[in-house]
């Protein structure tokens, strides 16, 4: 690590050409139909606004990476805070947790970085996890913004580093890649990566060595909600409802498989046998992909569940007639798990936010290796901390004993609570290794 500040990483001469090379093949792409064009949405400012932007794939990745955006934020009061994201719909959940954010929605076309720089000239570029080279991941983020961060003098960092080795998806990812994987690794003048493997493939692919240490995973350091309250969330009349009730909650989060939906719908049946006044909150998804939403409607209409879509009601408490709350909204179920008497969480998705809230989680099996969630659920299984089942009446049967026989669990999640402390730390890495590569945060 790094004992004292260095300058911010420039851009040669080589990179230069070459990126004037591939924006004549993003010019002659743009002519062909190119699904990169013409998406840019971005508020303009009175005038140019000194900036810090920060790139994060999904809502859960902001949410993990909130303990250190919030200590570089505190200490970078004044710069605006710029969000930057490939998904629309992420707009009004990012804007719930940075108010005072300007959300900058792009599918990474050079000339969007371009204008985005001219109106907000960054000071720092943060990327959280993911992409650590362009194109790898299910999210844009194109070396465009990087080259213009860079070009505007700005320091970068890649915190959370991750890898998922995706092929890339379109023949101008694949030229972008090659073009400019070695540059968009030595541009940053930081880079935390999760584990030992990461950094070693980083550093093969062209990160410098000396700017790329191992951090562990900032999720963990997001598992503390000692100041969560329903007040603070989207639907703060209805968590209090469920908080208050002695109801039972069953809270299923992001349950994107259809075999996976029904076999918690079959369970949740079986609960309602012996607890007739249980809820399910189920929390699908891609809610925004109507033929999704349409299967699922019918899954619930063939069982008979009396059901509210988050999305077509005012917050207020539900009504015990309702027994499945459908959360179709974005950037809600980690709210929503701190009203659970138990958790469900779906395949290769964040088993941290209800541990989190202290409730005990259920899990299917064969999560993908390459996604950032598996580790984390390796290791938590291997430590006893999840329950793995396989079959709805194996899920139903763990539902009814947490529901009926809780002390029994309490044990349990004394021993995961202390397992998830000894994991803290990734955050105190970062600040540590940024400070001391980053002038900005230095002088901060």
């Amino acid at each position: 690590m790094n004992t004292k500040t260095s300058q911010p990483t420039t851009i040669g001469p080589l990179t230069h050409l070459k990126w004037g090379v591939f924006r004549l093949l993003e010019r002659l792409s743009d002519l062909r139909g190119n699904s990169a064009a013409g998406h840019l949405e971005l508020s303009e400012p009175e005038r140019p606004l000194p900036s810090l932007w920060v790139f994060v794939s999904t809502i859960g990745e902001l949410n993990a990476i909130d303990p250190l955006l919030c200590e570089i934020v505190a200490r970078l009061p004044q710069l605006k805070l710029v969000l930057i994201t490939d998904h629309p719909h992420y707009r009004s959940s990012y804007l719930a947790r940075y108010p005072k954010a300007e959300v900058c929605v792009s599918r990474g076309h050079g000339s969007d970085a371009a204008r985005l720089a001219a109106q907000f000239p960054p000071k720092l570029l943060v990327v959280a996890e993911i992409p650590c080279w362009p194109s790898d991941g299910p999210c844009r983020f194109s070396f465009a913004f990087l080259l213009a961060a860079k070009r505007a003098g700005a320091a970068a960092v890649l915190v959370n580093a991750w890898l998922y080795h995706y092929v890339p998806a379109s023949r101008m990812d694949a030229i972008e890649r090659s073009l400019f994987q070695g540059d968009y690794l030595r541009a940053f003048d930081a880079i935390g990566a999760q584990n030992s493997a990461t950094r070693d493939h980083l550093v093969a692919a062209g990160a410098n060595a000396e700017r790329v240490v191992v951090t562990g995973n900032i999720k963990f350091d997001a598992v503390q909600q000692n100041d969560w309250s329903p007040t603070k969330a989207r639907s703060p009349l209805m968590l209090h409802g469920l908080l208050e009730t002695a109801r039972p909650v069953i809270v299923t989060g992001c349950v994107t498989d259809f075999s996976e939906q029904e076999m918690v719908l079959d369970a949740f049946v079986t609960v309602r046998a012996h607890h007739a006044d249980a809820l399910l909150v189920l929390a699908p998804r891609h809610p925004e992909v109507g033929e999704r939403m349409q299967t699922l409607r019918e899954y619930l209409e063939r069982r008979g569940l009396s059901v509210l879509f988050r999305s077509q009601i005012e917050d207020a408490p539900i009504n015990t007639k309702t027994s499945c709350l459908v959360l179709d909204t974005m950037g809600e179920l980690r709210d929503f798990y701190a009203s659970a008497t138990v958790a469900h969480v779906g395949v290769d998705h964040n088993v941290l936010e209800p541990l989190a809230f202290d409730k005990p989680v259920t899990v299917v099996p064969n999560w993908n290796s390459t996604y950032p969630s598996y580790p984390v659920y390796r290791l938590l299984m291997e430590r006893g901390a999840l329950l793995e089942v396989t079959q709805a009446n194996e899920l139903s049967g763990h539902w009814l004993r947490m529901l009926e026989r809780p002390d029994q669990y309490r044990q349990h999640m004394l021993a995961t609570r202390e397992a998830l402390q000894h994991l803290r730390g990734a955050v105190a890495s970062h600040l540590a290794h940024m400070t001391a590569s980053l002038p900005v945060l230095a002088s901060a």
